[in-house]
């Protein structure tokens, strides 16, 4: 495919696990030649929430956000040296 410009730096995807987010993001960023930033699933808490432990829903949570929170600084920095950034979001 032949690399095309959009009029955006910054595309988010977000919707429920399993939805097939990474891979448009993984087109998209081919084909627009952009970066990935895909969300950090080691999360420590998943195993918790998914026995259903009372608390773990919220430690989840605040887990993505500040791990988003990180990913956001850095794309900053890459912001510098690259036109768009894809990121890819539970």
């Amino acid at each position: 495919m032949s690399s095309e410009k959009i009029p955006f730096r910054h595309i988010a995807l977000e919707g429920p696990i399993g939805v097939g987010k990474t891979s448009l993001v993984q087109i998209l960023a081919q084909r627009f030649e952009g970066v990935m930033v895909l969300e950090d699933i080691s999360n420590p808490f998943l195993p918790a929430f998914y026995e259903g432990r009372a608390g773990a829903a919220f430690q989840v949570q605040v887990y993505f956000l500040l791990s988003r929170f990180q990913q956001q600084r850095e794309i900053r920095q890459m912001n510098l040296f690259q036109d768009l950034v894809l990121a890819d979001y539970t």
